[in-house]
């Protein structure tokens, strides 16, 4: 697969940008996936992942706040524009404008709860689901807000070069980082005086986590109708660790048949471990089409 083409569309005055990659010919049609990054992240984060599959096409989105979606002058409001209602329209407007049937919808972290969000109050829009070491559960079980705000809402960075951007990313990707990511971290960041700074700022990073804050798992997994997966990571802090174990079990009863799987690897799995990511990827895309070519055929 060769290298994506940039895209934009524009809702309510507010720009979208997404990478588009096309598959290569080939027999038959395959659901195309669509991909939404986590905080301070981008589209250009699904690079490595995306190479593992020539044969479809996805659609990966710089959701607001981040890469090129929602900069001046074609920014959202502050605060209602960050609202979670706001961001599962922009991903409707997506799927409708790009055409893309019934895509399996593929979230890392924050924007996994974006897909959870998406797949558990429209049902019929999509045919899939991955959702890659999101929080399982409500984070208000675990956490106050002022307990989640402190976790959640470290200093955000300031690069004096790009130079000091990408050993910060080689730090925080050690043992993943190659130069296929150095594209990842020119698109997360933007001049401020004699500075660089994360296009996400940090009010507008605190109006997003307190809709992840506010997101109900709990609520949402039993009305997800299609085939699913939750991949988790087992490397990380302890107290996250031992949340993620607490959710899968409680996953595993809320809606048993969405499928877990445990990767020996960092948060960041889609960039540690991404054969492994694509290969559970596109088994769910394979039940996807089972299941569209049943209820065609019926």
């Amino acid at each position: 697969m060769g290298a994506p083409s940039d895209g934009w569309l524009e809702r309510d005055g507010v720009g979208l940008h997404y990478l588009e990659w096309m598959p290569e010919p080939g027999p038959g049609r395959q659901p195309p996936l669509l991909l939404l990054h986590g905080l301070s992240s981008n589209a250009r984060y699904w690079e490595r992942l995306a190479r593992h599959f020539p044969q479809r096409r996805l659609v990966a989105l710089d959701q607001r706040g981040h890469g090129l979606t929602g900069q001046p002058p074609r920014a959202p409001r502050f605060p209602d524009g960050y609202a979670m209602d706001e961001l599962l329209k922009d991903v409707d407007f997506v799927i409708d404008n790009l055409r893309l049937d019934k895509p399996v919808v593929v979230g890392h972290s924050w924007g996994a709860t974006v897909a959870l969000e998406l797949v558990g109050t429209r049902q019929g829009t999509t045919g899939g689901l991955v959702f890659i070491d999101g929080p399982v559960q409500s984070a208000a079980n675990l956490f106050s807000w002022e307990e989640a705000q402190k976790i959640m809402q470290p200093p955000l960075p300031r690069f004096t070069s790009f130079e000091q951007a990408v050993s910060q990313s080689k730090r925080d990707f050690e043992g993943a980082w190659d130069q296929d990511l150095e594209s990842f971290v020119k698109a997360r960041i933007v001049p401020d005086a004699d500075a660089l700074v994360l296009t996400l700022t940090a009010p507008v990073r605190l109006e997003l986590l307190r809709g992840l804050y506010e997101a109900q798992p709990d609520v949402l997994w039993p009305r997800v109708e299609v085939p699913a997966a939750a991949l988790l990571a087992r490397h990380g802090p302890a107290r996250i660790a031992t949340s993620r174990e607490m959710g899968a079990a409680r996953l595993a009863e809320l809606a048993p048949k969405v499928e877990i799987s445990w990767y020996e690897s960092p948060h960041d799995i889609p960039l540690f471990l991404p054969t492994e990511v694509a290969s559970s990827v596109e088994h769910i895309a394979s039940l996807a089409a089972g299941e569209a070519s049943e209820a065609a055929a019926g």
